[in-house]
């Protein structure tokens, strides 16, 4: 916890240790650990892996593989090869995934089309679920991943779900904001408190519409909570208790 004194002496602004990609890097190592956990458990050997999706969780699970093989990221968007180290290789031709062992489909609502999960030859296949429990039933009805995986040709097919916010899907920016906001709100409740502010802006539209990768990271950078009140509290203590209640686990699917 870092404070200091607000507009008197009788006031402190307190500022969370903790930054925006700080709370995403803890869902990011959420999923993949249970992610990896459920590969490792196949026992089938995997010498190319094959990530769709470029983003918060595709490129951390990319890390993570290429310990154990070879690794190409796929996006449609040039630009997120910002974001692939280079051990990892970056391609935008879906067909790679023809060659794959092991193929991961982070894209969620809107991604990848099954028709192409019909490439899939590898022996495993793991989509991430795009809805979570806190999902409505428009966002339930666009979610196509049991139709890829059933299109798929993988012996070992799997569906990495995550839950524990009531959030609206299972994203993890949609995580990060749930958890950020529900901080806010638990501060806000705190006797003597005068306000908050948590370090919430439109990421994506930095990312996907100004295809600025730089200046995405610059934004993540911020403090998650910023709080004045009469009394020093501690907001990493708040963010924390609710990154414990998100859960990740992969369940197989046999179709």
């Amino acid at each position: 916890m870092k404070y200091d004194t607000g507009i008197t002496s009788e006031v402190f602004t307190v500022t969370s240790r903790m930054r925006v990609e700080d709370i995403i890097k803890k869902i990011t190592e959420i999923k993949c650990n249970a992610a990896l956990d459920w590969i490792n458990s196949l026992n089938v050997n995997i010498e190319n892996s094959v990530v769709v999706g470029a983003y918060l969780t595709g490129i951390e699970l990319s890390k993570r593989l290429k310990r154990i093989s070879n690794v190409t990221v796929i996006d449609i968007y040039p630009h997120m090869e910002k974001f692939v180290e280079k051990d990892v290789e970056f391609n935008s031709d879906l067909m790679k995934i023809k060659d794959a062992d092991l193929v991961v489909d982070t894209t969620g609502l809107g991604g990848l089309r099954p028709k192409i999960a019909k490439l899939i030859n590898g022996n495993v296949f793991l989509v991430e679920d795009p809805v979570s429990d806190g999902s409505d039933n428009p966002i339930r009805q666009k979610n196509n991943i049991i139709n890829r995986l059933r299109l798929s040709n993988s012996n070992c097919r799997g569906i990495l779900k995550t839950e524990g916010l009531n959030s609206k899907t299972s994203g993890t920016m949609t995580l990060t904001v749930e958890v950020l906001r529900k901080s806010l709100e638990d501060v806000l409740k705190r006797s003597g408190v005068l306000y908050g502010i948590a370090g919430m802006e439109f990421y994506e539209g930095a990312l996907f519409k100004e295809k600025d990768v730089d200046k995405f990271l610059r934004l993540i950078k911020k403090p998650a909570l910023t709080v004045s009140t009469l009394e020093p509290l501690s907001c990493d203590e708040i963010i924390e208790n609710y990154l414990k209640k998100i859960g990740s686990e992969v369940k197989n699917v046999g179709l």
